[in-house]
């Protein structure tokens, strides 16, 4: 055999050794990939079950096998207060599932001009594109074609080019704010502004739900949130909001403990000084409806589930459901 053959064959042999591998790579990412989204969808169940426990919690505790951990979570959930950093083990995967009541965040439908402001504020939208976007939220969901100072009605040329005029009812989801004129998608979820001398837009779409009465979950809600309540025109002061955060975790200041939250609306007022005139504004056990994140992990491979559930006494229902593939 010739040495030219021999090489021919080595290298055919190279060739189909490695694309072998590759295929075997494939496999195997497939296999933990599934075992991910599999170990994702897990957490949300489990997310639901926890939802559906806070119903009983008495039954709940008199369970001689269940964890102290379990019952403590379900009495949280049971007042409307988030759980945060749950780690449920399946085999050789895991999921880390988050239950936040969609409370902690302001509802798009319900904003006045002035938690508008503080929220473009928070985001650091430039004040003199307020006015604008405003008027032009209220036009798109408003339930006439009359024209605000600064808004946009079907006749606008924006309209006119993209092809569909106004919604003329409330948001059904916070994406559906690209929709309207003026709100482009850094203004929406953060990104480079319009003006390059300007500070990166940090969004507003993290803030906010399209769930729920307006009243915000002081139990839940983020800093950012919070900074967006509004009484007579002036926010909530930031050593009241970082006193209210500090407080709410009792005094472990751990999160997912028996000691978290507020039990009422007057004490959260009371131990954290905020203004008592925010008391129309908020609540502290608000759990209708809960976003559930679950994020599956298999050997580095990891999956999500991000999920708004209904809950009620005897039904847990999903009306919001995505899934994808973590970097």
């Amino acid at each position: 055999m010739s040495l030219w053959t021999i090489l021919i064959l080595s290298l055919l042999v190279s060739g189909m050794v490695y694309e072998m591998h590759i295929q075997s790579g494939i496999t195997s990412y497939s296999r933990k990939r599934l075992k991910a989204q599999a170990a994702a969808r897990g957490g949300a169940e489990y997310a639901k079950f926890l939802l559906a426990k806070s119903f009983d919690t008495s039954a709940f505790e008199e369970a001689d096998l269940e964890k102290e951990s379990f019952r403590v979570l379900s009495k949280n959930l049971e007042r409307g207060i988030a759980v945060t950093g749950i780690e449920v083990e399946m085999g050789e995967s895991t999921a880390r599932v988050d239950i936040l009541p969609e409370a902690g965040r302001r509802n798009v439908n319900r904003l006045e001009d002035e938690d508008w402001e503080e929220l473009l504020d928070q985001a650091g939208v430039p004040e003199e594109s307020w006015p604008e976007l405003i008027d032009c939220f209220m036009d798109f969901t408003d339930d006439n074609d009359e024209h605000g100072l600064n808004g946009a009605e079907k006749d606008d040329a924006f309209y006119k080019e993209a092809g569909y005029p106004p919604k003329n009812v409330p948001l059904d989801t916070v994406d559906e704010l690209l929709l309207i004129k003026g709100f482009t998608k850094e203004i929406v979820y953060g990104g480079p502004p319009a003006d390059p001398r300007g500070e990166p837009l940090r969004g507003i779409a993290h803030l906010l739900t399209t769930f729920g009465d307006g009243k915000v979950n002081v139990n839940t809600a983020s800093r950012e949130v919070l900074l967006t309540l509004t009484s007579g025109g002036k926010m909530m002061d930031e050593w009241v909001v970082d006193d209210l955060i500090r407080l709410r975790m009792g005094e472990d200041e751990l999160p997912n403990t028996k000691d978290d939250g507020f039990g009422s609306v007057q004490e959260a007022i009371r131990q954290s000084g905020m203004d008592p005139a925010l008391a129309d504004k908020i609540s502290v056990s608000d759990r209708t409806f809960v976003r559930v994140v679950s994020i599956g992990e298999n050997h580095g491979v990891r999956m999500g589930v991000w999920a708004v559930f209904e809950v009620g006494r005897n039904l847990v229902t999903p009306i919001y459901w995505r899934e994808e593939q973590m970097q």
